[in-house]
């Protein structure tokens, strides 16, 4: 199943919010573990939109429903100022329309989203669980893996 992709911004929130909300967030193991409530409003958007270089693209189904999207955050990157860098904030595809072939197609949508905003590396954060197919084939599409990412709640 093709989606059609746009560049969304702060007028698309609420999709992204339902579409977050309503599978991504209480299947991660980030809910699991901390029980972190999901209480994101697109007044939270506007805010961050007007902090920080927010950039994200969607995809949509025929009906024009949001099933896959990619948000990240733009800067300069810490050790080079020279070099653009998006921080993965979240992305995701819903679970009818996963393939290897919309999650290629939303990668490639990443690719020119981040050329034309002039983002030289981005990140892919994964949920955690057994992905080694996927990181093998996202290895063979030019990515690597850097870190291994540890959370500890405090309170």
């Amino acid at each position: 199943m093709k989606l059609t992709y746009e560049k969304l911004d702060m007028k698309n929130a609420e999709e992204v919010i339902v579409l977050m909300k309503t599978h991504w967030w209480y299947e991660s193991t980030f809910y699991e573990k901390t029980q972190i409530e999901f209480k994101s409003e697109p007044k939270h958007w506007q805010a961050i939109f007007n902090q920080v270089n927010m950039i994200a693209v969607g995809g949509r189904n025929e009906e024009g429903e949001l099933k896959s999207c990619y948000c990240s955050i733009v800067s300069p990157y810490m050790f080079n100022p020279d070099i653009n860098s998006a921080a993965c904030i979240g992305w995701y595809i819903d679970k009818d329309y996963r393939s290897p072939e919309t999650i290629v197609q939303l990668l490639n949508e990443i690719d020119i989203l981040c050329t034309e905003n002039n983002v030289d590396i981005y990140s892919l954060s994964l949920p955690d669980g057994k992905h080694d197919r996927l990181i093998e084939r996202l290895q063979t599409k030019d990515y690597f893996v850097q870190d291994i990412n540890l959370i500890k709640v405090i309170k």
